[in-house]
């Protein structure tokens, strides 16, 4: 299994994103959205290592980083 992509809506974001999480202590990086599920255009996700996909997107979401979708690793 890969591990899970959150998709946010600019490289910026992605950027803070995979920013606030190492600052808290996750292990998080940012990599090109697969062409098959890039739905908002911008083409950047988080992927994190040690936290639960909906958890970190709440912890996004609440740090004014839009979350446009999860995609579970499988199916990348």
């Amino acid at each position: 299994m890969n591990n899970p992509l959150i998709m946010v809506g600019s490289v910026t974001y992605a950027i803070k994103g995979r920013d606030l999480l190492r600052r808290m202590g996750y292990r998080a990086s940012m990599e090109r959205t697969p062409a098959h599920l890039n739905r908002v255009g911008c083409g950047y996700s988080i992927t994190i290592d040690d936290l639960d996909a909906i958890k970190a997107s709440r912890i996004l979401e609440e740090n004014g980083i839009k979350v446009y979708g999860v995609s579970d690793g499988d199916t990348l």
